[in-house]
């Protein structure tokens, strides 16, 4: 029987035998314990530390171009390849002292009161991925390669940097010191993975650069012996690395979707947007906190509609709790709204109120001619058809018949130039004093001029003044003032959201004594309601309002 043997590779590279040894002496340099090597693990720990707790990018490379670490994996891969005991025996002993006192050394460090929170740096150190298997796969083969080949030995300070032994080391005591062992697990298996996959490659290019004799017959055979437990360990984290990568992508993708589905629905709330969004899966329930910062808080009712859609669009075992933070945009103009939507929404109810006004102001010098009656209140609503129905509701003291209520309809689509249908609700009231009907005495109905407007504009001012310190959601609706029997009464129609106790108008009453006449004597009839939005009481509604909302 003929015996196979083995394929002969050639090679593109293959070391003089003249520099065998000097390559050998190096590998061998680097990989013994000293004084040196020591004091440089702890610089580079310290300065990889503090780079990772200020989430400072370069001050981790520049740990990275000082660790020394790297040396004595080359030592490890050479000693077995080699069968060379005390290489190896050194090298794993500078590598696992080396390990222990980076650990430590970071631990310390991250035990002082005076350090900040875990940031990115430290949190990518922690979920190690098959990426990091091939990255350290290509420094492992690039460092081995720049070793033997002693043109390229100035590209070993960037074969370093690319490795990234130290900063892992760190991130494992920073994590033992916050007692954070989840996180401390994955730092220790990147730094595993770095370790065991740059001891490979390297073997591998000390194999087939000629650094090492092996026979060629058997060469291939006894290199995976030696080092086939490595391979066995790489290739298993790399199946849980890999499924490591799928989790993080597919979380990624979760949390882009659950953004923008949130940012979809949350945004049909005036001036509301997402501020964060943190969610968590446990016990086969996708449990979302979104926190919002919006004018007005979410009610429960909202929340549902929202999950609903959630679930519908994410996933179907989804609980959403939303965190309502209370924020208002302003300019020096008033509240400002971020949707367009909300902006015609304001445009129009501008609009509406502009038309209301105007059917106030026509009705109100109609009803002017009746003594005794006001509006008190008026609605707005369209019916099928398209016509506008205008339904007055008015104070008097005698119902409105329909021929009125013709007359003033008629008024009322010559003034607005547009066909209206007028109900007016009439709500029989009477105002007496002990001698007679005070609304059948001509004198609150007195014309002004002169003087006398101008005390009735005073009058008016400081009433208006006074209601707003008193209750600033009162309204005075209507005035009516004159002489009779040596005392000035002064009769109010005002709306509030409850009705004013005899003191409330005491105080108003002794304010108008103070300042206008001492005679003065109040009747308020007092009309309970009030202009009202989801956060505050408004200070009237026809100007105020109307105002607000352009």
């Amino acid at each position: 029987m003929n015996k196979i043997k083995m394929p002969v590779f050639k090679y593109s590279y293959r070391i003089d035998p003249d520099e065998r040894q000097i390559i050998y002496t190096n590998i061998c340099d680097i990989s013994t314990p000293s004084r040196s090597f020591y004091f440089m693990v702890c610089i580079s720990t310290i300065i990889a530390t503090y780079g990772l707790l200020a989430n400072s990018t370069a001050v981790v490379i520049g740990a990275m171009l000082v660790a020394p670490l790297m040396g004595p994996i080359f030592g490890i891969a050479l000693g077995l390849s080699n069968g060379d005991n005390k290489l190896l025996r050194n090298s794993v002993r500078s590598e696992l002292l080396g390990m222990l006192l980076a650990v430590a050394l970071a631990a310390i460090i991250g035990l002082v009161p005076l350090r900040p929170d875990f940031a990115t740096e430290i949190v990518a150190r922690t979920q190690p991925t098959i990426y990091d298997i091939i990255i350290a796969l290509a420094s492992g083969l690039a460092g081995a390669y720049t070793m033997v080949n002693r043109k390229l030995s100035p590209a070993l300070p960037g074969v370093a940097i690319s490795t990234a032994l130290v900063p892992p080391l760190a991130t494992v005591g920073l994590c033992l010191a916050a007692h954070n062992y989840e996180w401390a697990l994955g730092a220790f298996l990147l730094f595993l993975v770095n370790l065991l996959a740059i001891e490979f490659a390297a073997a591998a290019v000390f194999f087939i650069s000629g650094l090492v004799k092996l026979n060629r017959e058997n060469g291939l055979v006894v290199f995976f012996r030696r080092f086939g437990l490595s391979l066995v360990i790489l290739l298993v984290m790399g199946v849980f690395m890999t499924q490591t990568l799928i989790n993080i992508v597919a979380d990624r993708a979760l949390a882009e979707q659950l953004r923008e589905s949130l940012s979809e629905q949350i945004k049909t709330t005036v001036g509301a947007r997402l501020s964060e969004l943190r969610y968590e899966r446990k016990d086969g329930v996708l449990n979302v906190m979104a926190v919002t910062l919006t004018p007005q808080q979410f009610e429960a009712q909202r929340v549902e509609v929202i999950e609903k859609a959630l679930q519908k669009e994410v996933d179907p075992n989804l609980h959403l709790v939303i965190r309502s933070l209370i924020s208002r945009d302003a300019d020096r103009n008033g509240q400002v709204f971020i949707a367009e939507e909300e902006k015609i929404r304001q445009t129009r109810i501008a609009e509406e109120n502009l038309w209301l006004g105007e059917v106030s102001k026509t009705l109100n010098q109609e009803v002017a001619s009746i003594p005794g009656t006001r509006i008190v209140d008026i609605q707005n609503m369209v019916e099928k058809d398209g016509q506008r129905k205008i339904t007055a509701v008015v104070h008097t003291p005698s119902p409105i018949d329909p021929v009125q209520v013709g007359k003033w309809e008629e008024t009322l689509n010559a003034s607005l130039q547009h066909p209206v249908h007028l109900v007016v609700r009439s709500l029989l009231t009477r105002d007496a004093d002990a001698s007679q009907y005070i609304y059948e005495d001509d004198l609150w109905q007195k014309p002004l001029s002169g003087p006398e407007l101008e005390f009735h504009n005073q009058l008016e001012t400081l009433i208006t003044d006074q209601l707003r310190k008193q209750e600033p959601a009162a309204k005075l609706l209507e005035m009516y003032y004159g002489e009779k029997n040596d005392a000035l009464l002064v009769l109010l129609q005002i709306r509030s959201p409850y009705t004013l106790r005899p003191n409330d108008i005491k105080i108003l009453e002794n304010v108008l004594k103070t300042e206008l006449d001492d005679r003065i004597e109040v009747i308020v009839r007092c009309t309970v309601g009030a202009d009202v939005c989801s956060r505050y009481y408004l200070q009237g509604y026809d100007e105020n309002l109307a105002k607000a909302l352009q």
